[in-house]
């Protein structure tokens, strides 16, 4: 790259890292005080708290990504208008290319990184944090529950557990089991110990029985058992809890699924879903740098009229995305969508592409245009005022005399 696209491809980058710091650094923060009670309700370490707040960030940062390289797109070249830089390299015969190259190397870079977020580290941490809650689920069965007095695990199971013995060994066991919509079940055994295996881990339940009640016709049935495997991942209420879901499965699984899966056969439009969810992503750093190169790429004598420019190219941005979340979401019932999710991105691809080559700046419809001056400018006014108000109150504060 020429020594301006490296300057421009520095500035982008180190404010592509800083948002997208600030960013994580929020989503993780909101993520952390939404599971703040694995400590106070599973007796959780606080690393076990941290570990799995932070393996879900991958899964959001899917959404991140994209909206960091915008915003820092926008602050690129808003502070090159601002400092007549883009007029310099317009003036030096440069063309539109001298300014989207730096860019377009960076959302390449944001687009491999995504996919690589999305088809293998989001699976593998949501995987990771599955295990993590079956884990923290039987350490509240064989640590943490209180002898002698009936818990509250989710919704509709009860446990009870009349003494705790050596070795982990559990006496005296009754679950309630009632989320089921027709049934609900009593089991009870004289001991049990919690078992983990690769395949998770279950509650052994010795010399017991099983009491099933119809709630339809009231019906009751009683099962004897010598020995029987509670799977202790059905604590997330889920029926098939134990098994991965189309999200927790790397992309070659998805392709290549097993016909007798549970899950697929319940909803094989899903595994479609996630699959072109995740290579649609990818597009999106190129849609989101080429519709602001079109609306804003290029020097503009009026700072009115290149904010009008940034927000309409906002605009635009925000309702494709829109669009291409609705279009993702129609996949579950219409795998006919599909088109919808790849012509979005790509019709902004193109879209921008042809004003960025052609050396045009991109423009709304003049009565859209000239509302979305009249905002600019109310907005910006607002803010002025709002800005100056607020340093005369912090003179006034600081004892100093206008």
């Amino acid at each position: 790259m020429k020594l301006i696209e490296r300057y421009i491809f520095g500035k982008a980058l180190y404010a592509s890292l800083i948002i997208l710091g600030a960013l994580v650094g929020v989503v993780w923060i909101v993520q952390a005080l939404r599971e703040i009670d694995i400590i106070a309700s599973n007796g959780q370490t606080i690393l076990t708290y941290f570990t799995i707040t932070i393996m879900l960030v991958p899964n959001i940062a899917l959404a991140i990504v994209p909206v960091a390289l915008m915003l820092s797109a926008i602050h690129t070249i808003n502070g090159m208008n601002s400092n007549s830089e883009l007029v310099v390299v317009t003036a030096s015969g440069c063309s539109n290319w001298t300014i989207a190259k730096p860019l377009l190397v960076l959302a390449l870079i944001c687009s491999l990184i995504t996919g690589l977020v999305a088809h293998l580290i989001s699976p593998y941490s949501l995987q990771h944090v599955k295990k993590l809650v079956t884990e923290m689920r039987a350490d509240l069965v064989s640590v943490v529950l209180q002898e002698g007095s009936f818990n509250s695990i989710g919704n509709g199971l009860t446990f009870h557990v009349a003494e705790r013995g050596a070795s982990g060994l559990l006496k005296g066991i009754l679950i309630s089991d009632d989320r089921e919509e027709d049934s609900s079940a009593i089991f009870s055994a004289k001991e049990g110990v919690v078992v983990r295996t690769p395949a998770g881990s279950f509650l052994t339940l010795k010399d017991g029985e099983i009491q099933q009640t119809s709630k339809k016709d009231g019906s009751v049935t009683l099962i004897k058992y010598q020995s029987y495997a509670f799977d202790l991942s059905s604590f997330s209420g889920n029926k098939q809890a134990g098994a991965l879901r189309p999200k927790e499965r790397p992309t070659w699984e998805l392709f290549n699924p097993d016909p007798d899966d549970k899950i697929y056969q319940a909803r094989p439009n899903r595994f479609g879903q996630e699959i072109h969810e995740r290579f649609s992503e990818m597009l999106w750093p190129f849609a989101n740098i080429f519709i602001i190169l079109a609306f804003s790429g290029q020097a503009r004598s009026s700072r009115q009229s290149f904010a009008s420019a940034i927000t309409s190219a906002a605009i635009v941005l925000v309702v494709a995305r829109a669009m291409g979340f609705s279009a993702v979401t129609a996949l579950k019932t219409d795998p006919a969508a599909v088109i919808y999710v790849y012509a979005l991105p790509l019709s902004c691809i193109a879209f921008g592409a042809y004003f960025v080559f052609s050396n045009k700046p991109a423009e709304l419809p003049k009565s859209a245009g000239d509302r979305i001056d009249r905002l600019t400018g109310n907005l910006s006014e607002f803010f002025s005022r709002y800005f100056e108000a607020y340093k005369q109150f912090r003179r006034r504060l600081a004892g100093v005399k206008a």
